[in-house]
């Protein structure tokens, strides 16, 4: 491999380190991967089902019906409901990793 080359971590072809993002884009062994389920979905835990159920069944956010999970709004608090919100899978992904304050303006929280 040269120097400037990289490896595709998903069908192993060597690119220049410049086009590997563009390559990953479009790879078809990335495409799969993505669409492979990580795990199979659980039955929603109690504490889940009450969330669920306080937020309508649908994302706080968007109002989707479709993919929802609960989400920590502060992860240090735990598993208290004032602490926790329903969103889509979309939602979730977009909020992950912001600050607590941030997340509760981009859901409307109070």
């Amino acid at each position: 491999m040269i120097e400037d080359e990289v490896e595709c971590e998903y069908c192993g072809d060597s690119f220049d380190k410049r086009g590997l993002g563009a390559h990953q884009v479009h790879c078809d062994d990335a495409q799969e991967e993505e669409t492979q389920p990580d795990s199979i979905p659980s039955e929603p835990s109690d504490f889940e089902a009450k969330v669920r159920t306080r937020d309508d069944g649908q994302c706080a956010r968007c109002e989707s019906t479709q993919g929802l999970v609960v989400h920590d709004v502060d992860p240090d608090v735990g598993q208290e409901r004032a602490n926790a919100v329903t969103l889509c899978v979309a939602c979730d992904e977009e909020l992950s990793g912001l600050h607590p304050r941030t997340k509760r303006t981009k859901i409307g929280a109070q």
